[in-house]
């Protein structure tokens, strides 16, 4: 502890050198620096009162409880009822919240991170599902690209999706898509609600990023669309609930 403010004027000078273009550090004189005891306690303390401040600030936010969840809510593949309630709120509403007829809606499994237990659904809840900052995104396939997106759901075992269903092999390979119970039409326009991430063709879907006519909502997270969804539900009176519906069939 007695070089801590040596130390902290090295990481001062680096933090200057590497933001300035023409800055270079010559020399450091920390020998007229001296640390009491007294001062490192006081020093500890004011950083644990830091910190405490934060810890309610923070609690203060994901304490409101939003709703009710009828069951557990968990994550596996090709399908899971906490998948099908994230594609579904996702398709419904960014329907509703951008006013666009859309077809489809895909969020990736791997950006689902806890389960939602069953009971008092609280916003900390929903942020620990959803715990990263992205945001709607809104984009145009062809049929053919759908396709394409659609064989690599296949090969990764299935992600969240809603407004199609698929049929793929344990193997990851796709065997049938339709999409509002139709085969999909190589020409036809297939408007596609995901988030800003995935638009970019991240996380293995690559047919995501040729997409057209795009919208990035950045004003709207898709943790937003979940909350409101489930505000939704308890305005009125229904707890959240999903299960498995056969959007996703292994073909043995």
């Amino acid at each position: 502890m007695r070089y801590l403010y040596y130390m902290l004027a090295l990481l001062l000078l680096w933090g200057f050198s590497s933001c300035a273009k023409r800055t270079e550090l010559v020399a450091v004189d920390a020998g007229s620096i001296k640390v009491e005891a007294s001062s490192r306690e006081d020093g500890a303390e004011a950083v644990r009162a830091i910190v405490e401040r934060g810890r309610m600030a923070v609690d203060s936010i994901k304490r409101p409880v939003i709703g009710e969840a009828a069951m557990t809510l968990e994550k596996h593949i090709p399908e899971s009822p906490l998948m099908n309630f994230a594609a579904d709120a996702l398709l419904l509403m960014a329907r509703e919240v951008t006013g666009e007829n859309v077809d489809i809606a895909i969020t990736n499994k791997g950006g689902l991170r806890s389960n939602i237990s069953a009971g008092t659904i609280t916003f900390g809840d929903i942020y620990n599902v959803f715990p990263f900052e992205n945001t709607l995104a809104l984009l145009t396939l062809k049929g053919e690209q759908l396709m394409q997106l659609c064989n690599e759901i296949a090969s990764v075992g299935g992600e969240a999706i809603a407004g199609m269903r698929l049929v793929i092999t344990p193997q990851g390979d796709l065997v049938s898509v339709t999409v509002a119970g139709q085969p999909v039409d190589m020409e036809r326009d297939y408007r596609v609600a995901t988030s800003d991430y995935l638009s970019q063709g991240n996380d293995k879907m690559t047919a995501l990023a040729l997409g057209t006519a795009r919208v990035v909502r950045n004003d709207i997270t898709i943790r937003d669309l979940m909350v409101r969804y489930i505000k939704a539900l308890a305005a009125k009176g229904e707890p959240l609930s999903a299960e498995c519906d056969g959007r996703i069939t292994v073909k043995r």
